[in-house]
């Protein structure tokens, strides 16, 4: 079959059918209709450089426009102009067009490629004699663009290489695509851009490129890849904003900026051109049977992933991203899947070489080949990777924001591998446990399958959650136990076995009663606290299943009977540990058999704790503070309970474990009327405190004013107390509220008993110290009706307080208003009451005591005896 052909020149004739512009042959079959269209694209006009008269020398120098069309009809057109003289009347020259016709679906004789056929010895730069093409089968290759030519041309242009094909690649993906303008110097340059993109692009795809290697107007070109000099008439900043072209400036002018997005492909595919592979491309594409690059293959990216593959395979050094598509591509494909034992090993061989930095997702699929590199064929090539994944694990350990799934997948890496890694493990390890401490992460499903398939890192996390209740809330760890790992092994853990055993319904009440609190504590409500610390109960709690767990028919979390184990518990060596909230009477070990479902009784609840973490532990410090921190949390402890536990504990136990300060709380806190609280304040004085341990000033002398309140209260003061309790207030500011009205109200009734008496010098004490609050609980004191009482009963008594309060006259205002007021308004009074035999008794008493007390007595009541008579008369009942 011979190909339609036509000619076409600028070239004026002698003849008298024309001049000029116009076809000079044409194949008899070549549809008439199409010329007109064909004109549009053959024509030339040489660069504005050019010389208006060139030689023949010169001739050759000047731009070849071959170009590859697509015709209305589905056809195309191959069309080779050229420059063939100076001509007779413009500047533009004579140029003469060689084209062909390729039909609808046609391809070139023997399998051309278009660009094959640029500067056959096929072409014709001259019209054929007697007007009629000759007939032509097929063009000769001229060889002009070779293998190695090809090579050196992508090499000295290795900084365009990549963007080029990135945009190559877009070409047939849409109908709009944008077109690539490439600027270069020379016409054969454009020619071997077009061989480039041939070489890349599938051969039907390849063989429907359409291209010019040369034209003065680009913008006016529709081929998809478009040649022109630096000089063409073209507006780089009008196109830039028309976004219909590419530009590739190789000749040192603005090109389009790069893509947005890096294209893998193309990255993959300039590596590959540059290590001398052009043929993996064919070869990738008759493996896949899919376009290259286009969108084709299993999914996204799979192409790219293969082709990847394939110059790892032949060794080409990929960046990172390049290896992770390769390693992508191997994960997917099974050892035999189409690259047999040899070349799958010196894939393997390029990824482990590695050459970059390796990223994260490098790094994870690498991991996904962990087998593979680990077996013994592969163990000198995998030694660049272990030296990078040694490093690797050294960077994720320093960086706080490795993602918790990389780290593992490293370490996953290593110990196929057999990397050192003892190093990274307290780290790794601490970042295990913050994910499972922290119930909202996201991390925590990752955390648990790590430990289930790394047996040394269960090891460490379940020690550091050791270590952490110990040293910190261990409440969290309880329900971290139930929920995440119900059956871990706690053998040799103490503060896990106590978090194990802790019940959920007493962890439930105890949060409850610390958040009433806080509300408390920030105005929600006031209300003073239970001697015993215990908070109310409402009736809700006893009736409702999850809390009490007892008499209510009530089920575990997997609606197991109650008092079963669970069957995800935690075991604790050769003893299960029973889930609290499941505990009855009847218990599966003796561990737990003083943990009663009765958590009332929160000291017993430490004491059955401490007994769960082992004879060899007990006796640890630690171990009891894990057990109060577990039972009261940051609730406060009561009065009563702490003196339980002081009975129960070792003496210097509870410093040895760092529980001083909520003792102490517990009895400065007190209420006034808390009758355990002075108990507690001299326990702790005497069994804690007292083998050195040192207390801030301020709490210590607090102490020692509720040990002397409770002393002063039940009559065991020494004397001089009054001056003491003066001194240690000083020291104690600012006291807590409780104590001070108990000290107050103690020392009042203390100065004011008749039986003991209070020592001689108590009362000028108290008030030559001036202290002001003390002085006026003395007289809210003697107002009472404790001391009317006692005056009106007993004359003896009478008679004290008149000495009383006529001592220290004109010492302090506050005491003579103080003393003034009580001689007046309480004392004279129940003196006018008195019958003449009492009051006699008054001045005997006085008259015993020596001095002028007796004289000062009559003189203060010799006013008195009208008033004794008008008292009689108005004699009331006695009060009781």
């Amino acid at each position: 079959m011979n190909l339609q052909q036509l000619h076409y020149t600028s070239t004026a004739t002698t003849a008298p059918d024309g001049s000029g512009f116009r076809f000079t042959a044409a194949s008899p079959e070549l549809p008439i209709t199409l010329l007109g269209e064909a004109e549009q694209l053959i024509g030339y006009e040489p660069p504005h450089d050019a010389p208006d008269c060139p030689s023949t020398e010169e001739l050759a120098d000047f731009p070849v426009a071959f170009s590859h069309n697509r015709l209305s009809d589905g056809s195309r057109l191959l069309c080779r102009t050229v420059r063939t003289g100076p001509g007779r009347a413009g500047r533009h020259g004579n140029f003469h067009a060689h084209a062909v016709r390729l039909p609808e679906g046609a391809r070139l004789p023997g399998g051309l490629l278009p660009i094959e056929a640029w500067e056959s010895p096929s072409w014709s730069d001259r019209t054929p004699e007697g007007g009629a093409p000759e007939p032509l089968a097929g063009f000769v290759p001229a060889r002009r663009i070779d293998k190695q030519g090809l090579l050196e041309f992508v090499r000295a242009r290795a900084e365009r290489l990549e963007p080029f094909l990135a945009d190559v690649r877009t070409l047939f993906r849409t109908p709009d695509a944008q077109q690539l303008l490439v600027i270069e110097r020379d016409s054969a340059a454009t020619a071997y851009w077009v061989a480039v993109a041939s070489a890349v692009l599938p051969r039907d795809l390849a063989d429907r490129l359409t291209f010019t290697t040369y034209t003065r107007h680009p913008m006016l070109a529709r081929q998809q890849i478009v040649g022109a000099f630096p000089d063409a008439d073209f507006d780089h900043v009008s196109a830039s904003a028309q976004h219909r072209y590419r530009v590739h400036d190789c000749t040192g002018g603005p090109s389009s900026p790069a893509r947005a997005e890096r294209d893998l492909w193309a990255s993959v595919a300039a590596r590959i051109w540059l290590a001398g592979q052009p043929a993996l491309f064919a070869e990738a594409t008759r493996r896949t049977g899919v376009p290259l690059g286009l969108g084709g293959g299993r999914g996204p990216g799979d192409e790219c992933d293969r082709l990847a593959a394939l110059a790892a395979r032949e060794g080409i050094p990929l960046d990172s991203n390049g290896r992770t598509a390769a390693a992508r591509w191997a994960r997917g494909h099974a050892p035999g899947d189409s690259l047999d034992t040899a070349l799958r090993a010196r894939l393997l061989a390029t990824l482990a070489a590695g050459g970059t930095d390796r990223t994260p997702e490098e790094w994870t699929v690498l991991a996904a080949l962990t087998e593979e590199f680990a077996a013994p064929s592969c163990r000198s090539a995998a030694a660049p990777l272990r030296r990078d994944l040694r490093a690797e694990l050294v960077r994720a350990a320093d960086s706080p924001d490795t993602p918790l799934v990389r780290f593992l997948t490293l370490l996953r890496l290593a110990e196929a591998l057999r990397v050192e890694h003892e190093a990274v493990l307290p780290v790794l390890t601490a970042r295990l446990t913050a994910a499972l401490l922290d119930e909202a992460s996201p991390d925590r499903k990752v955390v648990r399958a790590a430990l289930d398939a790394h047996p040394r890192l269960r090891t460490t996390v379940l020690d550091s959650l050791d270590h952490t209740a110990a040293t910190e809330d261990p409440r969290p760890i309880t329900r971290l136990l139930a929920a995440e790992l119900p059956r871990a092994d706690l053998e040799g853990r103490p503060h896990l076995r106590m978090a194990a055993a802790m019940p959920m319904s007493a962890l439930r009440r105890s949060e409850s009663a610390a958040r009433d609190q806080a509300d408390r504590d920030t105005g929600h409500a006031i209300s003073l606290s239970h001697p015993n610390g215990h908070s109310p109960v409402s009736a809700g709690d006893h009736d409702t299943d999850h809390d009490t767990g007892r008499d209510t028919g009530d089920t575990g979390p997997d609606d197991s009977p109650p008092g079963r184990r669970h069957a995800d518990a935690p075991t604790t060596g050769p003893h299960p540990v029973e889930y609290p909230h499941d505990h009855t009477d009847d218990y599966a070990t003796d561990d737990y058999a003083d943990v009663h479902s009765d958590y009332e009784d929160r000291p017993a609840l430490l004491h059955a704790l401490v007994k769960t973490a082992g004879p060899e532990h007990q006796d640890a410090p630690s171990v009891l503070r894990t057990a109060y921190r577990l039972v009261w949390g940051d609730e406060p402890l009561g009065t009563l309970e702490a003196v339980v536990l002081l009975e129960g504990i070792a003496p210097g136990a509870v410093h040895a474990a760092g529980l001083d300060e909520p003792f102490v709380r517990a009895a400065l806190t007190g209420t006034p009327d808390d009758p355990v609280a002075p108990r507690l304040a001299k326990t702790l004085l005497k069994s804690v405190l007292g083998d050195g341990t040192e207390l801030p000033p301020r709490e210590h002398a607090a102490l020692l004013l509720l040990e002397q309140a409770g002393d002063l209260a039940t009559g065991a003061a020494l004397p001089g107390c009054a001056a003491r309790v003066v001194s240690l207030r000083r020291q104690a500011e600012p006291l807590e509220a409780g104590i001070e009205e108990r000290l107050g109200d103690a020392l009042a009734r203390h100065l004011l008993c008749m039986d003991p008496p209070p020592a001689p010098g108590e009362l000028p004490d108290l008030v030559l110290a001036e202290d002001e609050y003390l002085l006026r609980a003395y007289a809210r004191e003697a107002q009472g009706d404790e001391v009317r009482d006692l005056l009106r009963r007993t004359p003896t008594y009478a008679a004290v307080c008149f000495v009383a309060w006529h001592t220290a006259p004109d010492v302090t205002p506050v005491w003579d208003e103080i003393r003034t007021e009580l001689l007046n308004s309480v004392l004279r009074p129940e003196v006018r009451r008195m019958s003449t035999e009492d009051v006699e008794e008054i001045r005997r008493c006085l008259r015993q005591v020596g001095g002028p007390w007796a004289e000062m007595f009559h003189e203060w009541d010799r006013f008195g005896v009208l008033g004794r008579l008008s008292g009689r008369w108005r004699a009331r009942p006695p009060r009781a």
